[in-house]
């Protein structure tokens, strides 16, 4: 006793067969679906024009940062090679380090 149901694509068939279409509705149905399709085309174009423009903008970014953190390291470099520089010479062995008054 048990009931036996229908999937949901039998019913829409059941209903496709038992619906009729006047002449006047399908002269405004049959034009639409033309729209609709083109539509639904712009809009997938869209979405992948979308998609490939925030990837540009991204590779963007990613080269701006990236050149941010190279000048930053260059700068510290440089920094660094003073600060040494300035040691080497501070440090020299005879040079600075006796005054000969006699001469």
């Amino acid at each position: 006793m048990s009931k036996q149901y229908d999937s949901p694509s039998s019913i829409f068939m059941k209903e496709v067969k038992t619906m009729s279409l006047k002449l006047i509705e399908l002269q405004v149905a049959l034009p639409k679906t033309h729209e609709l399709g083109k539509w639904q085309e712009h809009m997938q174009q869209y979405g992948q024009l979308a998609q490939q423009q925030l990837a540009a903008e991204m590779k963007k970014q990613d080269e701006r940062i990236r050149q941010q953190v190279t000048k930053a390291e260059q700068s510290e470099r440089a920094k660094w090679k003073k600060q040494s520089e300035q040691k080497e010479k501070s440090k020299h062995p005879y040079k600075g380090t006796h005054i000969d008054f006699i001469g």
